[in-house]
């Protein structure tokens, strides 16, 4: 049979565990915003770095940045 009870609190544990997940990767956006704007460095560089870009892309992308 099913155990309703367990069912139940695996799928509300799975819902809250999607609303930190979306909360938690909002603010962390919100903050390296911050860490940009307070550093004078483009928001596009944090974004390659945090996204794992490596720093010979990153220097690639000041080439291109140049450029225009």
């Amino acid at each position: 049979m099913i155990d309703y009870d367990n069912v139940c609190f695996n799928i509300a544990s799975f819902i809250g565990g999607l609303f930190v997940l979306e909360f938690g990767a909002d603010k962390f956006i919100d903050h390296t915003a911050k860490v940009a704007e307070r550093l004078r460095i483009p928001p596009t560089l944090i974004a390659l770095l945090t996204a794992g870009a490596e720093w010979e892309e990153v220097g690639h992308f000041n080439r291109i940045r140049r450029e225009f």
